[in-house]
């Protein structure tokens, strides 16, 4: 036994309920306190969140003088580009003038095979001089000079020296052609 246990006596009891947190007996209890009053409620209800949204604040009829002064500036700003033409972008690129056609070719898919296309249509009767526009992904645009009795397509189809042609498109001032060379025919595959 501990030293506290020793110094009470065996027949003593202990109230172990008021230890633990039990009810007290009523006779124990202390006298009840009655609650504060309430506060009178508010002469204004409270602000609700989810409420109607009040009322926005109504127009000026009139604009102020700084409104007026700006509206004035991007109205004048906005008929001064209206009424200015812009510049048309310089292009390097013009029409193809009297006697001279542009000639889109392809299939060409290395330089090689343009320069050698170029070179070959140089040998075809009536064309004259060849200027080269562009050549992107295979794609050849040359403005060639041509005069003769025929059209250009037709001089093309009876035969460009090495190479087979298939016109695929013709306008006025513009020719598209297929390419293939007699050597891709005789290749298997």
């Amino acid at each position: 036994m501990a030293k506290d246990d020793k110094k009470k006596k065996p027949d003593e009891v202990v109230d172990l309920l008021s230890r633990i947190g039990a009810r007290q007996t009523p006779s124990d209890a202390p006298p009840k306190k009655e609650p504060p009053p309430e506060p009178p409620p508010p002469a204004e209800p409270p602000q609700r969140f989810d409420g109607p949204i009040p009322a926005a604040h109504k127009p000026r009829l009139i604009p102020t003088r700084e409104d007026r002064e700006q509206r004035d500036l991007i109205k004048k700003a906005l008929t001064d580009e209206t009424d200015k033409p812009e510049p048309a972008i310089p292009s390097q690129r013009t029409a193809p003038g009297p006697g001279e056609v542009d000639l889109v070719a392809t299939p060409l898919p290395t330089p090689d095979d343009w320069h050698r296309f170029e070179l070959a249509l140089r040998k075809v009767k009536g064309v004259g001089q060849l200027r080269t526009e562009y050549y992107r992904h295979g794609v050849l645009k040359v403005r060639v000079t041509y005069q003769g009795q025929d059209r250009l397509a037709t001089a093309l189809r009876g035969g460009v020296p090495g190479y087979r042609v298939r016109v695929i498109g013709e306008d006025r001032a513009t020719l598209q052609i297929l390419v293939s060379s007699e050597s891709d025919e005789r290749r298997p595959g």
